[in-house]
């Protein structure tokens, strides 16, 4: 229950972060394109210090077929629709803490880990999974703010100090979007799957369970909502987190 009130308490924060941000770009101030994480077992800032000159942005929809009235079949349903994933190349980082931000970068790819994760696990706040990162440049929905997990990380030093410090590198992101507040791409009902899926914004205190009684008056059917949504550690969903629910045609016949 901690780490869920905290995990909300942080979504809002980071949000309000965010705009902030947003509103200083409008405003002529020079705010870097910049991944950040406000996860206690994960605090980062990892700023760029030139601006991306090209995001790739992909999201891959598959489609199936379904009887019609006519006893024919009706093309284009749609069957599932992944999360966008953003890619960006060549980043520079320039200067003596160059390592230590792609030190951060790497570290964000696994669930947390290390002396700092010990000490705040005392407190109940623990990770079994990536944490979650705010990839922004530019203001909410105008420009790009996403909640997204790193898929891949590649760096390559190119600058060395005489002392042997790294002080310029190449870095390489690849990042999976996830559904959020404030992020540029609408998400409609569907997108995380097959037709009928709804969504759910978890709330302090909720969990699984709550939920599958709550919308199905089925408990036990959180394990299909974990599936879908690939949560391998159900006591850990926090407060503000956006999970899809399963449609009608995915649930056991008996909880139809």
């Amino acid at each position: 229950m901690v780490s869920m009130a905290i995990g909300g308490a942080g979504g809002l924060i980071d949000s309000a972060a965010g705009i902030g941000i947003g509103v200083a770009a409008m405003a002529g101030a020079p705010i870097p394109a910049m991944l950040r994480c406000i996860d206690p077992t994960a605090l980062g800032l990892v700023y760029f210090d030139f601006n991306p000159s090209e995001i790739k942005m992909d999201r891959t929809a598959t489609t199936g077929t379904r009887p019609n009235s006519t006893g024919g079949s009706s093309n284009h349903i749609l069957a599932k629709a992944n999360q966008p994933t953003i890619t960006v190349n060549k980043i520079t980082m320039i200067g003596e803490d160059t390592k230590m931000r792609v030190d951060t970068l790497l570290a964000w790819c696994a669930p947390p880990q290390g002396l700092i994760t010990a000490l705040v696990g005392l407190l109940g706040i623990t990770s079994s999974t990536q944490p979650d990162l705010t990839f922004q440049w530019g203001p909410p929905m105008l420009g790009f703010m996403y909640t997204v997990q790193l898929k891949s990380v590649s760096a390559t030093y190119k600058r060395f100090h005489s002392s042997g410090i790294p002080i310029r590198a190449e870095v390489n992101l690849t990042m999976n979007v996830k559904p959020s507040l404030l992020g540029s791409i609408p998400t409609n009902p569907t997108s995380g799957g097959q037709p009928g899926r709804t969504t759910h914004l978890v709330r302090e205190n909720e969990s699984l369970h709550s939920i599958a009684q709550q919308h199905y008056g089925h408990p036990g059917l959180w394990r299909k909502i974990a599936e879908i949504n690939g949560i391998t550690d159900p006591s850990r969903v926090r407060a503000g987190t956006t999970v899809f629910l399963p449609g009608p045609g995915e649930l056991p016949a008996a909880a139809r």
